[in-house]
């Protein structure tokens, strides 16, 4: 079943019982929120007393950004509720809490974190807190390191490996970060004055090869639960405390994909904000932070090869960074950091450094040894 807002009084009162916040007779008041290219998000509230609330979150049979003629299987939401189990086992109070999942209808009824706040919105607004970037670097190292493979016994990891064989979702995003970006393709837009550019980066051999390496990576490499969508737009932040939302994407897949990502989207913010050297230094910091306190909760059985490991995670990481860069100037989806400069030629700076510093990242990721050295690259 497809829920739209006319259909959602009806699902809600059959679903009380199973959700548990509102009784059967509570007129409630239910608004779309959120800007998600998937899902649709709703805000059930009790209209008398508006505190009373929660979130649902519906998987339409499509991908929601692009229309009902991109077809999606509705079980994505099936890997998130599975996702939320594993955050709040080893990683608690990072995620919202849980009230209902109905596979059927393909709906998450969950906390209604009503006064947090994007995280990509505070760095628009130049507000970078550390804190944030401390707790994000726990929770993958926490999550990563209770489900690596070379931490269990075979028992273990087959049944995460089979919880978590988001085939369907783990191939759109080998499509839309890897490939489609590079290509001709109907969903790819740019800024104009940017195609000489993208052109370039398209009949750069060494670059496609790169990129092809680190796909196959991304297809292959079955390391442990990530969430696989982790970017600024999947954490809220309230009171210096961050939850991460919207784990549809997650798979057991390459650790390095979600430091990637992340440091992608504090770096496509770092160069949005080429003229405030206050901001910049303060992201830069939160991108150092991230990766420090990882290395801290991320444990290894034997713990002589954890450098070794933590290196090589690294260096996928900083390809799969750039390849995210990548695809957010010139791919399907963009980011507000940068969409929102309204002074085009502006813009185009902005993103010919975002997009040569993601290249950059992507042909030399073997060869980068840690982040000062990243870090001291940004002008």
């Amino acid at each position: 079943m497809e829920l739209d807002l006319t259909m959602l009084p009806d699902y809600l009162r059959q679903r009380h019982a199973e959700i548990g916040v509102f009784e059967s007779e509570t007129k409630l008041r239910i608004e779309e929120i959120g800007d998600g290219n998937l899902n649709t998000v709703y805000r059930v509230s009790d209209a008398v007393n508006p505190k009373r609330s929660i979130v649902l979150k519906h998987a339409p049979p499509y991908i929601k950004i692009l229309g009902p003629e991109y077809p999606l299987s509705i079980e994505r939401l099936t890997y998130e509720s599975r996702a939320l189990d594993i955050y709040n086992q080893f990683a608690s109070g990072t995620v919202p809490e849980l009230y209902d999942f109905d596979a059927e209808n393909a709906t998450i009824a969950m906390e209604d974190l009503r006064d947090a706040q994007v995280l990509r919105a505070d760095l628009i607004a130049g507000r970078v807190d550390t804190t944030i970037a401390e707790q994000i670097g726990r929770f993958m190292g926490a999550v990563h390191s209770h489900t690596y493979v070379e931490n269990l016994d075979s028992t273990t990891a087959q049944h995460y490996r089979q919880q978590f064989a988001n085939t369907t979702m783990q191939s759109i995003t080998a499509d839309y970060v890897f490939t489609f970006p590079y290509t001709e393709h109907e969903t790819n837009f740019w800024t104009p004055g940017l195609k000489p550019d993208v052109q370039r980066l398209q009949a750069d051999t060494d670059f496609l090869q790169q990129a092809e390496d680190l796909k196959q990576i991304f297809l292959t490499a079955q390391q442990a639960v990530i969430h696989g969508d982790l970017h600024t737009g999947s954490v809220l932040v309230q009171n210096n405390t961050a939850k991460v939302i919207d784990a549809e994407f997650a798979f057991y897949g390459p650790v390095g994909f979600d430091l990637g990502l992340y440091w992608a989207n504090y770096l496509l913010s770092y160069f949005s904000h080429q003229d405030t050297v206050s901001v910049q230094s303060a992201l830069k910091a939160a991108i150092a932070e991230t990766w420090h306190t990882y290395t801290l909760e991320f444990r290894t059985v034997d713990e002589t090869l954890k450098e070794r490991t933590l290196q090589r995670i690294f260096h996928e990481a900083v390809g799969f960074a750039g390849l995210e860069m990548l695809r957010r100037l010139v791919g399907a989806a963009h980011v507000k950091d940068i969409e929102g400069i309204t002074d085009v030629s502006r813009k185009l700076r902005v993103e010919r450094a975002a997009l040569q510093f993601g290249l950059t990242l992507v042909k030399q990721h073997q060869s980068l040894r840690d982040m000062p050295v990243i870090l001291a690259m940004l002008f």
